[in-house]
């Protein structure tokens, strides 16, 4: 994956005794788009719906073994494909009295 076009973003977050201290951050979408234009990651991450069974009873083992993929998947054109990925944050306290925070956004795609 070519790093390097993975942009940072500065912000000032606070100024304490004339100093000024930052956080440096990626725009989601920016992520996503670096992470999908890699054919060799991509590949890894499309899904298409599976009927799974055990027993001769419906199993839900992956998320594209759901009903609602199933539904989602007819819903879109064939040459599109739905992308699982998770979105998490995290609360980051700014300063020493807990009173200011930011919340960072992580992003995972889902194997």
């Amino acid at each position: 994956m070519n790093i390097s076009q993975l942009s940072y973003s500065k912000h000032c977050i606070l100024v304490y005794n004339n100093r000024e201290y930052f956080i440096n951050y990626r725009p989601i979408k920016n992520c996503i788009e670096i992470l999908l234009s890699n054919p060799k990651i991509l590949q890894h991450f499309i899904f298409k719906y599976e009927n799974k069974k055990h027993q001769e009873e419906k199993s839900y083992a992956e998320q594209n073994s759901g009903n609602w993929w199933k539904y989602a998947e007819a819903s879109i054109s064939s040459s599109a494909c739905i992308l699982f990925f998770i979105l998490y944050s995290n609360v980051i306290t700014t300063d020493t009295l807990g009173k200011s925070s930011l919340y960072s956004i992580y992003i995972s795609l889902a194997l």
